[in-house]
């Protein structure tokens, strides 16, 4: 693979990649070869070596064995295409006008 420039995507991780769930290998691939990975992908750059063409082919295809510089792509997709679910839990306290008649009085 070649190396262009650092890459950082400071939109979806402010704090790095090694801070956001990858391991520290796996920051040193995107930072150093992840502008190469995305041209290649996008179609700016063509494949000039097989290991580049087998990226392409990996993450395009995703087959069962898959090399490292592939998965870490797929893993940094994940992660900023993940749209989470947010629930929230509201309630309402019913009443009525007859609660006086759900209880029963011990005075009875």
């Amino acid at each position: 693979m070649r190396i262009t420039t650092k890459f950082y995507d400071d939109k979806n991780f402010k704090r790095g990649f090694s801070r956001s769930g990858f391991t520290i290998r796996e920051s040193t691939i995107l930072e150093t070869y992840g502008r190469t990975m995305q041209s290649l992908l996008s179609g700016a750059f063509t494949p000039e070596s097989d290991a580049e063409i087998r990226f392409v082919e990996q993450v395009q295809h995703q087959p069962t064995e898959i090399s490292e510089f592939a998965q870490c792509w797929l893993k940094y997709q994940n992660k900023i295409n993940f749209k989470p679910k947010y629930f929230t839990l509201c309630g309402t306290q019913r009443t009525s006008d007859n609660s006086e008649d759900n209880y029963s009085s011990d005075d009875d």
